[in-house]
């Protein structure tokens, strides 16, 4: 071996500090083969000056641990005693994701032998965009919560989605089930590559399509009217007018607090009950049990209170517990006034009667589904009431007799023969039944969750993280910019993602080394799409004249 150059460069690792490092080149005589350190080869890559470990754990100090740039350079100085400029760090962590996206689909064999130990994987596919954003899908295992694949698409295209959904099965083959929303892209592309897997509809995206067609025109109509008699501003001026004439906010909330405590000052007892009226009918101005429209409505629930708040007032003044003079003067009669605008309005009852007729049955399927239903605190977590086939069996009854009853329904509303249209379409998809696999020789039936919910978590999850990482709650940004293999992040803190891939997640520092020494590539052709204008281009076009350039042409 014969020594050829000798080169000296700085290297930042975690794990030693800041080094200077004298890379010897070597050749030998006989084969002519070049040789260098193999020891420098594990810390850090050909031409790099962070290392392997530098990266790791700005990835995972980004990525996993929601830390900020500005966080992330104190803690290298702190902990490492490492400079770290803002850039290098948004270097490392965007090179963290593409080696983590490397080394997950290169260990395939690996995933897939743990997926066929617990009998196969139940696929969940959903996409989520914001503003003028790439679509950023996923496919996610919903029994291990393994995310399989992730991938960045211009829209939901069909043809898009089956070039993604042919990755997936050639490298994790067929799914027992895909369980998905209503989109048609995603609808046709899986009949296409996955014909004759089992389906499943998300029972709360079918729901909401449905109290949509159902409930929309008339609870649209409901809000405008409200919005448009200004409801809102003359509750809340009445509010302030009152707690000026009882002092303040506070003496009015204190004489609300003492309703109960048998207040013999009639004024002090009128103007409290009304302070309470106002401050109920504000407080259902944004109800509701977080599942959003059609589940939840609360302008028809504000209405409905205005007329339960007037009927009351009512009473009280029919008891003449309250002189005609102390009522003018608590502001009894302008309150009530306010809402008698409101209920006077016919039209608006209308409204009000067809809306209330159509939410009957929109609430009769809700029930039968035995998903979102109200009162439940789990908002868009929760993941259905159906667990075994018996209760999936009985819901299939239940839905038998619904669709008897729409149907002799149908002539009193044309949205009611639309819904069994609906029901009708998707019906295979909506019963799609258990799903019978061998586990370690045992036969087992598995039951898919019968909403998309493992997706919604994720993608609440993933928008959370980003919008830590910045502080903006438009992450339309974060989905143009950052890598794809960003949704791989949820594996990581994933027990058994780590315990079958690696001993734990800083071996990906070897790992990650191994894949730049073997020179390893991915198993698919990966497209890259051009989201963002390049530099170049950018740069051509200041000086983009072609009418100059065309007169200047020499014939």
């Amino acid at each position: 071996m014969k020594v050829e150059s000798v080169k000296t460069r700085k290297v930042y690792t975690t794990n030693y500090g800041e080094l200077r490092i004298k890379d010897h080149k070597k050749q030998c005589n006989s084969c002519k083969k070049w040789y260098g350190s193999e020891r420098l080869q594990f810390i850090v890559k050909k031409g790099g000056n962070y290392s392997y470990d530098c990266m790791v754990h700005v990835g995972l100090l980004r990525y996993k641990e929601k830390k900020q740039i500005s966080e992330i350079i104190k803690i290298f100085h702190c902990r490492y005693r490492l400079t770290i400029s803002a850039t290098q760090v948004r270097r490392l962590a965007y090179s963290f994701l593409y080696y983590l996206g490397k080394f997950h689909y290169l260990h395939v064999g690996s995933i897939n032998n743990y997926l066929k130990s617990k009998g196969g994987y139940i696929m969940y596919v959903d996409s989520t965009c914001e503003g003028r954003a790439p679509h950023l899908l996923t496919c996610i295992d919903g029994i291990s919560g393994f995310v399989l694949y992730s991938q960045k698409l211009i829209s939901e295209n069909q043809n898009d989605l089956e070039a993604a959904f042919a990755k997936v099965k050639q490298l994790f083959g067929d799914p027992l089930c895909c369980v998905h929303d209503m989109g048609r892209g995603i609808n046709n592309a899986l009949n296409v590559i996955f014909p004759g897997v089992a389906r499943v509809i998300c029972h709360f995206h079918l729901l909401r399509d449905i109290g949509k067609d159902l409930l929309g025109n008339a609870y649209k109509n409901v809000r405008k009217s409200l919005s448009a008699k200004q409801v809102y501003a003359d509750i809340r001026y009445q509010t302030k007018a009152l707690e000026k004439l009882i002092g303040d906010s506070k003496k009015a909330r204190n004489l609300f607090y003492r309703i109960n405590d048998s207040m013999k000052n009639l004024s002090e007892l009128l103007q409290g009950i009304l302070y309470g009226y106002l401050q109920e009918l504000k407080s259902y101005e944004y109800s509701g049990d977080g599942y959003g429209f059609p589940f939840d409505r609360p302008k028809l629930l504000y209405y409905n209170n205005i007329k339960r708040i007037y009927t009351e007032m009512e009473a009280i003044e029919n008891l003449q517990v309250f002189h005609y003079d102390l009522l003018g003067k608590c502001r009894f009669y302008k309150i009530k006034e306010v809402l008698n605008r409101v209920l006077s309005d016919k039209e608006l009852a209308g409204e009000v009667g067809d809306l209330e007729l159509h939410i009957e049955y929109f609430d009769k399927l809700r029930n039968i589904m035995r998903i979102a239903m109200p009162g439940d605190k789990k908002g868009l977590n929760d993941p259905g009431k159906i667990k075994t086939e018996k209760e999936l069996t009985d819901v299939e009854t239940e839905l038998k007799n619904y669709l008897q009853y729409l149907d002799k329904q149908k002539y009193k509303s044309q949205k009611v023969q639309a819904v069994i249209k609906q029901l009708e379409k998707y019906w295979d998809m909506i019963f799609a039944g258990g799903i019978k696999t061998t586990v370690q020789g045992q036969s087992k039936t598995i039951i898919p969750q019968r909403t998309n919910n493992i997706s919604e978590q994720f993608y609440r999850r993933l928008k959370q993280l980003l919008r830590r990482l910045h502080g903006n709650s438009n992450v339309n940004k974060d989905l143009l910019y950052l890598p794809e293999e960003i949704a791989l992040i949820e594996n990581l803190s994933n027990h058994q993602y780590i315990k079958n891939l690696m001993k734990s997640e800083y071996q990906l520092t070897c790992e990650f080394a191994k894949l730049d020494i073997q020179g390893k590539q991915l198993p698919y052709e990966k497209q890259e799409l051009e989201l963002v204008m390049p530099q170049k281009i950018k740069k051509h076009l200041k000086n983009f004249k072609p009418l100059e350039c065309i007169q200047n042409l020499k014939f």
